[in-house]
């Protein structure tokens, strides 16, 4: 029998088949996907680095290059809003009759970290580096391509929620145009990921 979890065994992965792959655990969720946003965030951050002091002087200077000049900044009106998700999540689970222990907890931590660092690579770093090379769209709907396609192949989604994912980037990347507001993005992700999962995956009953 299989978990009803609803981070997914029927729900978002696809079958193991003669692999017999299935992310059935919280690190596997970290190190497959989680570490791979991580160590990709880095990297982009070196290569902003080491092309900010290669041409101190010209475009590729690293608050412009990697995107954040002006537009990560946290006011009050983030606060507030992060304090009623987390009300709103807290109320979620009790609701479901989720029982809030440290390890829903710590899931909820993790939600928020790959919140950021999602936003940060594929809204932030990559847009603007590949603009160097391509238009501004394509370089959008390149990185929110990479986005979709690294949960097809780190959390082994199905095809159709990876062409979700791909939707809703384009979506967080038209917000961040629109707004031109890093954390309204960054608290939108965690929202809409904490409702996808609510709950770490908990393997086979």
């Amino acid at each position: 029998m299989k978990s009803r979890s609803r981070f997914g065994y029927g729900r978002l992965q696809r079958s193991s088949g003669a692999s017999g792959v299935e992310i059935d655990s919280f690190a596997l969720v970290f190190i497959r996907h989680g570490l791979t946003v991580g160590v990709l965030c880095a990297i982009l951050i070196v290569l902003g680095i080491v092309l900010d002091s290669g041409s101190p002087s010209s475009a590729y200077g690293l608050r412009q290059t990697m995107g954040y000049d002006g537009l990560i900044r946290v006011n009050a009106h983030h606060l507030g809003l992060m304090l009623f998700l987390f009300g709103f999540f807290l109320a979620y689970w009790r609701w479901q009759g989720v029982n809030i222990n440290r390890k829903q907890l710590t899931w909820l931590l993790y939600l928020g970290y790959i919140s950021v660092v999602e936003e940060l690579v594929f809204r932030l770093f990559a847009p603007q580096l590949l603009q160097h090379v391509l238009s501004w769209p394509a370089s959008v709907i390149i990185s929110n391509l990479i986005f979709a396609c690294l949960h097809f192949l780190t959390l082994r989604w199905r095809a159709i929620n990876c062409l979700a994912v791909l939707l809703g980037g384009l979506g967080l990347s038209h917000l961040l145009q629109v707004t031109d507001d890093f954390s309204l993005v960054v608290l939108v992700h965690f929202f809409f990921t904490f409702l996808n999962t609510p709950s770490p995956p908990a393997g086979r009953n």
